[in-house]
């Protein structure tokens, strides 16, 4: 797990502030509309990023039964700190609030995780970083399956490659991986809320090494 040592600079008021102002004068056509912003979003940073880092802290302790919760909800909050550099109006309506993402709540009878898929929505924090923190069109993604994105995390690769479960999985379109580890976390969160049982007596051993 990241210890996020290298972001510490961006807690500090004044640091953040001249950050930010730099950031919206370069994205932002007048200078007016750098200071309003950089005002308004300095406090909203720094808060949705304490908060994320204690969430992420936290769930390094917990359980393992209990991991997906606090991780998912710390790393959601790091990226709505983030994406204030990219959209300094966030959130300019109660659409992009929403996670941006769906799955089934009650899993099939043999269910297995690397079969299940995340469905993409049109709004929510997930399209919303697609298109402004990556510059990538929310319209050409539908859906994700789990091994397809396992397959994605460098640090899992060769686990998941050596695998037999993963041996012809479709492909599907290559995300940033800030995204891949987000829509993974949201799952894997959702189990742990409505398929309370199912998870607590698996532990499958890929599942593990995202926790390490």
């Amino acid at each position: 797990m990241h210890t996020f040592t290298d972001f510490q600079r961006y807690t500090v008021t004044e640091t953040l502030t001249k950050r930010l102002y730099d950031r919206y004068q370069s994205i932002l056509d007048e200078d007016s509309y750098a200071k309003k912003y950089t005002y308004e979003n300095t406090l909203p940073f720094i808060h949705r990023w304490q908060q994320g880092r204690s969430l992420l802290e936290e769930g390094k302790r917990m359980p393992f039964h209990a991991k997906p919760l606090l991780l998912f909800y710390g790393f959601g909050h790091l990226l709505k700190a983030l994406i204030l550099l990219y959209d300094p109006s966030y959130p300019a309506t109660t659409n992009v609030l929403a996670h941006g993402a769906s799955t089934r709540k009650r899993k099939r009878k043999e269910y297995r995780f690397i079969d299940d898929e995340v469905k993409i929505q049109k709004h929510g924090l997930f399209p919303h970083l697609l298109q402004h923190m990556f510059q990538m069109d929310p319209a050409g993604y539908d859906r994700f399956q789990m091994a397809t994105l396992f397959l994605q995390v460098p640090l899992l690769q060769d686990s998941v490659r050596a695998d037999p479960r993963f041996k012809a999985k479709r492909k599907t379109a290559t995300l940033p991986a800030l995204l891949v580890h987000y829509l993974l976390l949201y799952n894997l969160s959702m189990i742990t809320r409505y398929e309370t049982e199912w998870w607590g007596s698996s532990s499958p051993s890929v599942l593990r090494l995202i926790f390490r």
